[in-house]
C-alpha cells in the first residue's frame, strides 16, 4: 500500500491472483481499498485525494482489470469513502457510496449512473479526518441505510429514504446531529443498536444510537494502536501531498479498525484484538457485579418480558444487595419500573416493600413512585398492606393524588373503612361515590349522605352532584364507564325516586319537602334544569308512562320554587324550562298550571338578570306566542307585560304583529343585547314608507350616536344628509355626541354648514388641537368666525393659514416668526410668491431673512437657498455684506461643496455620454464590416448549386441582405433591382468588384474584420 502498489490474495489459499502496480495515480500511496456490493467492483483511494473504481473479470480465462478515476484529487482531496454493502435487496441496482473530502461529505451513486444525492460541510477541524459508517438500522416497521458521519466533536445521523411509484428513487433524510464531550478518531457499527466510539485519547466508547447513552468505556492504550499517518504523509513515495492532508492524517487509524455483526478488530503493534458485545444475559450480570443495578435493572425492564429466569434472578440479587446495604434513588426507581414491566407485583409488595419498610429515609421516594405509576395506568393492583401504607402516607399531604390512587386502584386490595372514613373526611366525593357504587351497588347513598351539606358556596360537592345526577339518569357510570346494563333501569328509577322524595331519612319539623330537589335547585336552578332536561330524552321518560313521570316532576319543581324561598331570576328559569317542554309537545299542563307558568314568565320582574337569563325568558314567551298558547291574552296585555318586564324583543314581535311600526327602533335602542342591530334594521327597511324610518330616526338620533358614532354618520352621509341641522339641533349642547358625530361627518363629500363647521373647530381646539391646522386647510369654515377661533385657544398655525387666506401674509409672517414657526415661515413665503406680484414676494422674503433667528429658526444657507428663486442677487447680496465673516463662513462652505459635486457630477454625465456614443459607432461599423452569411450553397429559384454556373464570363451570383442568393441568369436584373425575389426584402443592388478574382468555396477564408478601435478618437 504504502509504495502505490496493490495486489488481490485469494483468502483461502493466500495465493495472489492479480498485480495492480498502475491502478492508480502514480506516486501516490493506497490510503483505502473497499468492495462494493458488487463482487467485480471495488474502489481505491490514494494520497493524491483520487477515487478510482477497480473492474475485475476474466478475458480468455485470463484474469483481468479496469480502473476509472471516479473523483479527481484536484477538485477536492478525499480522506475516506465508505460503499454501503448492506441491504442489496433494498437498493436493486444501485451502488451508493459516501465520501468525505477535508472540507464536505458526499453521497453518490455510481451505477447505473453516476448522481450526487447528498452533500454536506464539514466542521472546520484541519487536525481531524472526517469518519464514515454504513448500517441497517430498524425504523418504525421497516429497515433503512443510515449513515453515521462526523468529524471532531460533532455526529451526525443521515438515512437512505425509498420514494416513488415501486420505492426506485433515492434521497437522504437527515436524522440528528450530536454534539460530543470529546474528539472522534474512529466509528464503527456494533449491530443495529450500537455504535463504537474511538477517541483521540484512545478510549473505546459503546454508545446507545437510540437515546445516545454511553453504556460503556475500554482503554485501549495497551493495545498498540497502529496509525497510517505515515501513509497520509506518502513518506515511502518522498511525501508528495499537501500539507492539509498530511496535517489531517496525523492520528489517521481507518484501516486499523474493521467491524462486523457484534465484533470489532483492532489492529495493534504486536496483536490484533477483537471486542464483541456481550450478550443481554452477560450484561446483566456484569452489571450487577459492578453494582450499576439503575443500568441492570432498566435493561431487564426494556427486555426482559419472555426472560423470566434471568429477570427473576437478577431481582433476588438486587434484594440481597438490598438488605445489606441501603439503596439509591435511582436504582429503586429502576426496581420498581421493573416489576411493573414485568407484571412481578408480587415481588414488589412482598420483598421489595419489606426491604423498604424498614429504611424510613426512601420510603416516601417509593410512595412517591408508586403514585405516579397508579396514575398512569401502568398499575392497578397492590397488596392490602402496601395500598393501606400508601392511603396513610398520602392523606396528609395530598389528598389529590389520593383520589386519584383511590380512583384507578382494584377495589379489592382496598380497606373500604378506611377509604371510606378519609373521603368522608377529606371531602373526597368523586372516590366516594366511585367505591360504594362499585362495592354494593348503592347509587342513592351519594344523594343522601351529601345532599345536605350542598350550599349554593360548596361548588365542588354542587357540580360533583350535578354530573352524578345526570350520569345515572343517562345510563353513565360516575365517575368513568358505564352502569352495567342489567343494573340501567334500577338505578334510574331509584335516583329519580330519590330525589322525589317528600322527606329525608333523618328529617325534622323544620325541614322543608322534597330536601334533594330543593338542595340542587338552590345550588344552581339552571344547570339542574338542564340535566332534567337531557333525562327527559332517555327511553324511560317516553310513551305515556314517561309521559305521567314527567308531569309528576314539573308539579314538583313547581312547588318548590317559588317566591320568597328562590329569587326571582330562578322562577323565571323554571318557567322557561317549561315553556320549552310544552313548545317541543314532551309536556301537557292543565290550564290553570299553565297560567301559573305564565304568570311567572310575564309579571315576575327580576332587578339583577343575566343578559343569558334575560334572552332565555324572551325565547321562551316567543316560543309560546309562535305556538299559539297565550290565546287567553290580548295583544295589547301582551305588548304591555312585555314593556313592563323589559322584553324589548316581545314588544317588537307585538308591533310587528300589530303592523304598528313606530316604535319598533325605540325597542332596539332599549334593549341591551340587541341595540346594535338597529343600524341592520334601518337599513333594512329604510325604503319601505310605512315603517317611518326617517321620523323614528330623527326622534331618536341622540341614542344612536350613543350606540354607533361611526355607523350613525354613515346613514347620515347616505341616505339623510339633508337633515343634517335638524339632527344636530338634536345633540346641541352635548359636546361628547356633537364631537363624536362630526369627526365622523366633517371629512365627508356632503356639504357642512358653516355653523356646524365652526362648532366642531372650537372642539377640535379643545380636545385635539394638533388637527386643527388640517382641518383649517378644508376651508369649511367661515374665515373671520374661524380666525376668531384660533386667535381665542391660541392655535397660531391655524391662525397664520387664516390670515394668509385673507390676504394678511405679512401679519401672518410675523405671527409665525414669534412663535419660532421657522419651517411653517417658510412655506408660507413659498405659498406667497405663488399669489403675490414678484415685488411683494420679495419684500415677503427679506423680511423672513432679516427677522429669522431663534430656536426654529433655519440655518442662513438654507434661508438664501430658499429664497434665491424669489429675491434678486443683489439684495440678498447686500444682507449678506453686512454681516461678518463669521456669520457667512458655513454658508460658503456649503456653496463651495454644492460647486464641486455639481462639477462632479456634470463630469461624470459627459464621460457617460461620450462612453455611450462610443459604443454605439464601433458597433455600427463593425456591422457593416461583417460579410453576408447564406444559409445554403445552393440557388434558391433553380435550387442547383451555385458553383454551376453555365457561362462563367457573363454570369454572377447575386446575394442580398436577407440570406437569400441566386443565379443571376435565373432572374430579371432589372425587375428586381430593389427586392429579394423571395421575401421581398427591399435593399440596394451591388454589383461585384471589377479586376477580382471570384474565390472559390474550397480556398481559405480571410480573416474576419475585428472592431475597429475609435477609442480617443472622440
Amino acid at each position: 500500500y504504502e509504495r502505490g502498489y496493490i495486489s488481490m490474495v485469494d483468502a483461502l489459499s493466500g495465493d495472489v491472483i492479480r498485480r495492480l502496480p498502475d491502478a492508480h495515480a502514480p506516486q501516490s500511496a493506497v490510503l483505502q481499498l473497499r468492495f462494493t456490493s458488487l463482487n467485480s467492483l471495488a474502489l481505491c483511494g490514494d494520497s493524491s485525494g483520487c477515487v478510482f473504481s477497480l473492474t475485475f473479470g476474466r478475458r480468455l480465462g485470463v484474469r483481468v482489470s479496469d480502473s476509472k478515476c471516479l473523483f479527481s484529487g484536484a477538485r477536492g482531496e478525499v480522506c475516506c469513502f465508505e460503499p454501503l454493502v448492506h441491504g442489496q435487496e433494498l437498493l436493486g441496482n444501485h451502488i451508493v457510496v459516501a465520501m468525505a473530502t477535508l472540507s464536505k461529505v458526499i453521497v453518490i451513486i455510481i451505477k447505473p449512473r453516476l448522481k450526487v444525492l447528498f452533500s454536506q460541510q464539514l466542521p472546520r477541524l484541519p487536525t481531524a479526518l472526517p469518519l464514515l459508517c454504513w448500517q441497517l438500522v430498524p425504523v418504525g416497521k421497516t429497515w433503512q441505510p443510515v449513515l453515521a458521519w462526523g468529524r471532531g466533536v460533532e455526529l451526525n445521523y443521515t438515512r437512505i429514504v425509498f420514494t416513488g411509484l415501486n420505492s426506485n428513487r433515492i434521497r437522504l433524510s437527515a436524522l440528528r446531529q450530536v454534539r460530543l464531550p470529546y474528539q472522534l478518531s474512529a466509528l464503527h457499527w456494533l449491530g443495529p443498536r450500537h455504535l463504537a466510539i474511538l477517541d483521540t485519547s484512545e478510549n473505546l466508547r459503546l454508545v446507545e444510537v437510540r437515546t445516545q447513552r454511553e453504556l460503556e468505556v475500554l482503554d485501549l492504550t495497551n493495545a498498540g494502536l497502529v496509525y497510517s499517518s505515515a501513509h497520509f504523509k506518502a513518506l515511502a513515495i518522498g511525501g508528495g501531498v499537501s500539507e492539509a492532508f498530511a496535517l489531517a492524517g496525523e492520528r489517521a487509524c481507518y484501516n486499523s479498525l474493521s467491524s462486523r455483526g457484534e465484533q470489532l478488530l483492532v489492529l495493534g503493534t504486536k496483536a490484533v484484538h477483537m471486542v464483541k458485545l456481550r450478550t443481554w444475559h452477560e450484561r446483566l450480570m456484569y452489571l450487577s457485579d459492578q453494582g450499576r443495578w439503575s443500568e441492570a435493572l432498566n435493561l431487564a425492564a426494556e427486555e426482559g418480558v419472555h426472560r423470566e429466569k434471568s429477570t427473576g434472578s437478577l431481582l433476588e440479587r438486587y434484594l440481597e444487595n438490598l438488605d445489606k446495604q441501603s439503596t439509591d434513588k435511582d436504582s429503586l426507581t429502576a426496581a420498581i419500573n421493573c416489576c411493573i414491566k414485568l407484571k412481578k407485583t408480587d415481588i414488589l409488595c412482598n420483598e421489595l416493600w419489606d426491604a423498604i419498610s424498614k429504611d424510613h429515609h426512601h420510603q416516601d421516594w417509593f410512595f412517591l413512585l408508586l403514585s405516579d405509576h397508579i396514575h398512569n395506568g401502568s398499575l392497578y393492583f397492590l397488596s392490602p398492606t402496601v395500598t393501606q401504607a400508601l392511603v396513610a402516607y398520602l392523606e396528609p399531604r395530598d389528598t389529590e393524588t389520593l383520589e386519584n390512587v383511590l380512583l384507578s386502584l382494584d377495589l379489592s386490595c382496598l380497606d373500604l373503612n378506611q377509604v371510606l372514613r378519609i373521603c368522608k373526611e377529606k371531602k373526597l366525593y368523586n372516590a366516594w361515590i366511585h367505591i360504594t357504587t362499585k362495592t354494593i351497588g348503592d347509587y342513592t347513598g351519594p344523594l343522601t349522605e351529601f345532599l345536605s351539606d350542598l350550599t349554593p358556596e360548596n361548588h365542588k360537592l354542587g357540580n360533583t352532584m350535578l354530573v352524578y345526577v345526570s350520569s345515572c339518569l343517562t345510563g353513565l357510570g360516575y365517575p368513568r364507564g358505564k352502569i352495567p346494563e342489567d343494573h340501567v333501569v334500577r338505578v334510574k328509577s331509584d335516583v329519580l325516586r330519590c330525589l322525589e322524595t317528600i322527606h329525608s331519612m333523618n328529617f325534622n319539623e323544620n325541614e322543608p319537602k322534597y330536601p334533594y330537589l330543593r338542595a340542587l335547585l338552590k345550588y344552581n336552578t339552571r344547570e339542574f334544569l338542564n340535566v332534567v332536561e337531557i333525562a327527559f330524552k332517555e327511553e324511560e321518560f317516553s310513551g305515556e308512562m314517561g309521559l305521567l313521570q314527567r308531569e309528576r316532576l314539573v308539579h314538583i319543581l313547581l312547588q318548590i320554587v317559588v317566591v320568597p324561598d328562590f329569587h326571582e331570576t330562578q322562577v323565571i328559569n323554571l318557567a322557561c324550562f317549561i315553556c320549552r317542554l310544552i313548545t317541543s309537545n314532551n309536556l301537557n299542563l292543565e290550564e290553570d298550571t299553565l297560567s301559573d307558568v305564565m304568570k311567572s314568565l310575564t309579571h315576575t320582574v327580576a332587578d339583577k338578570m343575566s343578559f343569558r337569563d334575560h334572552s332565555e325568558r324572551e325565547q321562551a314567551w316567543l316560543d309560546f306566542l309562535n305556538a299559539g298558547k297565550l290565546s287567553s291574552f290580548t295583544l295589547d296585555e301582551i305588548l304591555q307585560m312585555a314593556l313592563n318586564s323589559k322584553c324589548y324583543h316581545v314588544a317588537e314581535f307585538i308591533y310587528e304583529q300589530q303592523k304598528d311600526y313606530s316604535n319598533i327602533l325605540e325597542c332596539y335602542l332599549k334593549d341591551e343585547i340587541r341595540k346594535s342591530e338597529v343600524f341592520g334594521y334601518i337599513l333594512t327597511y329604510i325604503n319601505v314608507s310605512e315603517r317611518c324610518i326617517q321620523e323614528q330616526f330623527i326622534v331618536n338620533f341622540k341614542d344612536l350616536v350613543k350606540v354607533n358614532s361611526k355607523k350613525t354618520a354613515d346613514l347620515v352621509i347616505e341616505h339623510f344628509s339633508n337633515l343634517l341641522d335638524e339632527l344636530f339641533a338634536s345633540i346641541e349642547n352635548q359636546d361628547d355626541l356633537q364631537y363624536s358625530f362630526l369627526a365622523e361627518i366633517v371629512y365627508s363629500d356632503i356639504k357642512i354648514p358653516p355653523r356646524i363647521a365652526e362648532t366642531y373647530l372650537e372642539l377640535l381646539c379643545v380636545r385635539d388641537p394638533n388637527y386643527v391646522v388640517s382641518y383649517v386647510r378644508l376651508g369649511l369654515c367661515r374665515v373671520e368666525e374661524a380666525l376668531r377661533i384660533t386667535e381665542k385657544y391660541g392655535i397660531p398655525a391655524a391662525t397664520a393659514i387664516l390670515l394668509e387666506k385673507m390676504g394678511e401674509w405679512f401679519q401672518a409672517l410675523h405671527l409665525l416668526l414669534k412663535n419660532q414657526m421657522g419651517n411653517e415661515a417658510v412655506e408660507l413665503c413659498v405659498r406667497g410668491a405663488e399669489h403675490l406680484d414678484s415685488k411683494s414676494a420679495q419684500n415677503l422674503w427679506l423680511e423672513l431673512v432679516k427677522n429669522s433667528s431663534g430656536e426654529g429658526a433655519m440655518s442662513p444657507r438654507q434661508l438664501l437657498h430658499a429664497a434665491a428663486p424669489h429675491v434678486p442677487p443683489a439684495q440678498l447680496l447686500e444682507l449678506v455684506s453686512d454681516a461678518s465673516f463669521g456669520d457667512v463662513k458655513t454658508l460658503l462652505e456649503g456653496i463651495m461643496v454644492d460647486y464641486t459635486h455639481d462639477i462632479s457630477m456634470l463630469t461624470t454625465t459627459l464621460k457617460l455620454l461620450g462612453k455611450d456614443l462610443h459604443q454605439g459607432l464601433a458597433k455600427a461599423l463593425f456591422n457593416s464590416g461583417k460579410a453576408i452569411s447564406i444559409h445554403l450553397p445552393i440557388c434558391n429559384l433553380c435550387q442547383k448549386p451555385l458553383l454551376t454556373i453555365p457561362n462563367e464570363e457573363t454570369e454572377n451570383v447575386s446575394v442580398w441582405g436577407c440570406g437569400h442568393c441566386f443565379h443571376s441568369g435565373c432572374f430579371n436584373v432589372n425587375d428586381h433591382t430593389s427586392a429579394c425575389p423571395l421575401c421581398r426584402v427591399l435593399a440596394s443592388r451591388m454589383g461585384p468588384p471589377k479586376g477580382k478574382k471570384r474565390i472559390h468555396p474550397t480556398n481559405n477564408f480571410t480573416p474576419a474584420r475585428v472592431r475597429p478601435d475609435l477609442e480617443g478618437h472622440f
